[in-house]
């Protein structure tokens, strides 16, 4: 009966606690306000301490800490060293790294050139892009057009006298070889958008969208296409109009043929469509099929222009080719809002690989993680102290402890391009992952924090300021739990509340 009774004391919202000063914590476990500041601390300990051994979480694993970073002492600490899964709080080591090694200023160039003679308005040889990575060709950066770099460059090609490509159009994405998805990604993640591959050139985030409609009466056949390139993916779709108000149900897989999709099902009359974000297999062809499309909308005819990816390390581009542009991406520090904000694995995988090209000539994850292990060795984390298997942390093979998180969370909190850092974090009540959390608490527009969220774990890392303005660093992660991922929330958005409103006197 206990036990029933924490779950439902689990799930009351926080705003029924009204906000307290001084020691006093939303769980009112302590009684009296202490005089001292070594009391205050002591019951903040004891009340983060009940916190985090909820009945509802028996048997989870839990590594925590709180410090203080104006003053430095710990504030509260739980297995704060256990090594456990941290999900996309593995963002936060990419983040770092990536800010410290290439600067706030850092973009990414994608160079357009040109390989023939114009002659009569038409080009007589190939189009020929080179990338480096940048993943902005989309639609969050050119104010919801994926096309708009794309549409700049056949803008460039009619000032240049250019209407007609007789050749082909050709990328090389090899700045990044393979393999281009983390260790360990799970088998039925791979189909879908936040599994997409890496590539040196990257459209639309490497996905598409599956968008699927009922039909105009039950029984008939719903409508089903892929955007923004509907005729890029061969989709085979049989999805009938179920009764409105019924449950729709959609299997979704791949194909046996690349770039193929498969759905099975049933959407409800008058439903809203369902959509779905779907990774593409082959990056750089997905990228130059959009080009080609652009090109044909806006004037340049391709028609006759096959598109062909360089895959071979000893192609070279064409001696004499021209450079007609040089496009440069956003700054890294603006990169840097939609990877930690909205949690954007593709973000992360980019940049370790930019990592290793920018400081080894090598865009692999191995050259990679070499510079950012670097980086962490000068925030006290030592190699073979932590498991870092890919950038985002899909995987479930990374391990991380609180203390190592609150270590780079610290250095960060030093270094002069912490302002940048601090910016692209999301802010509780306000923004990206944790825009529905804390509302109406002290912790509101105060806490930002990065979430990590797989299968079975449930982390939340950042900074948060007390009410006397004490900035201090957390790390929340839990790991094997069965409870709701919501139950694990509470923890830790109580824990912060409390936090939110502690003071020492």
């Amino acid at each position: 009966m206990k036990k029933t009774i924490a779950v439902l004391l689990l799930f009351l919202p926080l705003a029924a606690a009204p906000g307290l000063t001084g020691c006093a914590a939303r769980v009112r476990a302590t009684a009296g306000i202490p005089a001292r500041a070594a009391d205050c601390i002591e019951y903040l300990r004891a009340d983060l301490g009940r916190m985090f051994s909820d009945p509802a979480l028996a048997g989870s694993q839990w590594s925590v800490e709180v410090l203080s970073l104006d003053r430095g002492d710990v504030l509260f600490e739980l297995d704060r060293t256990r090594l456990v899964m941290p999900a996309s709080n593995n963002k936060i080591l990419t983040a770092a790294a990536a800010l410290i090694r290439l600067g706030p200023e850092f973009r990414y160039e994608t160079r357009l050139l040109a390989h023939g003679a114009v002659e009569e308005g038409t080009l007589r040889g190939d189009l020929i892009v080179v990338g480096s990575g940048d993943p902005t060709t989309a639609p969050r950066f050119h104010e919801g057009d994926p096309f708009g770099v794309f549409r700049e460059w056949a803008a460039l090609l009619r000032e240049r006298g250019i209407h007609r490509i007789e050749g082909a159009i050709v990328g090389d994405g090899r700045a990044f070889p393979p393999p281009l998805i983390g260790r360990g990604w799970e088998w039925d993640d791979l189909a879908y958008g936040y599994a997409a591959p890496v590539s040196a050139l990257q459209f639309n985030e490497n996905a598409y969208t599956l968008e699927v409609a009922p039909g105009e009466a039950e029984g008939l056949p719903a409508a089903a296409r892929c955007l923004p390139l509907p005729d890029y993916v061969r989709l085979d779709a049989r999805v009938t109009t179920a009764p409105a108000g019924a449950r729709g149900t959609l299997a979704i897989q791949r194909g046996e043929e690349s770039e193929s999709i498969i759905v099975r099902g049933s959407i409800a009359l008058q439903a809203k469509p369902d959509r779905t974000t779907l990774a593409v297999e082959s990056p750089t062809h997905y990228y130059l099929a959009a080009l080609k499309k652009v090109f044909q909308e806006e004037g340049i005819d391709a028609a006759g222009a096959g598109i062909s990816a360089l895959d071979g390390t000893d192609e070279a581009i064409p001696a004499g080719a021209e450079l007609l542009s040089r496009h440069l991406s956003p700054p890294l520090s603006e990169i840097l809002k939609p990877l930690l904000k909205t949690s954007q694995n593709l973000y992360a995988e980019t940049l370790v690989r930019t990592l290793g090209l920018a400081a080894r000539q090598d865009g692999s994850f191995d050259a990679g993680r070499q510079v950012l292990q670097e980086s962490l060795s000068a925030m006290a984390l030592p190699p073979g102290t932590y498991a870092y298997a890919d950038g985002s942390g899909l995987s479930r093979h990374n391990l991380l402890s609180a203390d190592q998180l609150v270590r780079v969370l610290r250095y960060m909190y030093r270094h002069p391009y912490f302002p940048h850092f601090y910016d692209a974090l999301p802010i509780a009540g306000v923004d990206g992952t944790i825009r529905g959390r804390l509302k109406g608490t002290k912790a509101e527009n105060n806490v930002r924090g990065k979430t990590g969220t797989i299968a079975y774990v449930r982390c939340l890392s950042g900074y948060v300021r007390t009410g006397e303005g004490e900035m201090l660093a957390f790390a929340m992660l839990a790991n094997n739990f069965l409870a709701p991922n919501r139950a694990v929330e509470y923890v830790q958005d109580s824990a912060l509340e409390r936090l939110a409103n502690f003071r020492r006197n």
